[in-house]
Order: structure tokens, then sequence, then C-alpha cells
């Protein structure tokens, strides 16, 4: 999360723009960065809705960093977007 936030600071001090537009941008595409890839446990949730049930190991989905920063970042962009 601090990591997107330095990097949409950055864009929108180099841009000279507002920092939630640059931040919901962000958020976006590293929100599709961490949902592509390779298939894990918490991507084949989101594909079967969240059915999907593993055969081993720990019923509990480890989601990663960078999914939760950049869900984050788009909550966080939205509602003070809506305060403005």
């Amino acid at each position: 999360m601090l990591v997107l936030s330095a990097i949409s600071f950055g864009i929108g001090w180099y841009l000279n723009t507002e920092w939630v537009n640059i931040a919901f941008i962000v958020g976006a595409l590293s929100l599709l960065i961490s949902t592509s890839g390779t298939t894990t446990e918490a991507h084949l949730a989101m594909k079967t809705l969240g059915n999907h049930v593993p055969k081993s190991g720990s019923k509990l989905l480890s989601l990663s960093p960078l999914l939760v920063g950049s869900l984050l970042m788009l909550t966080i962009s939205f509602i003070f977007a809506l305060f403005l």
C-alpha cells in the first residue's frame, strides 16, 4: 500500500494532477497485474465465484500482498474522491 501510494504521489507530482486520480488508475492497474498470471488458490476462487475448496492443506486462502494493497488503494481513492 505504501509503495503504491508513493508511486501515485510521484506520478501525480510529475504530471501535476490530483493524487486521487492517479491513485485510482495505479490501484486498478496493480489489481489487474495481481490477478493475472499463474493459477493460485485465490485466482481459482475468483474464477469459480468462491466455490473452490482446496483438497489438501488449509481451508483458508492466502492472498497476495499486491492484491490486498491494490484493493485498499482503489477503495481509499474512491472514498477520497467522494468527499472532494
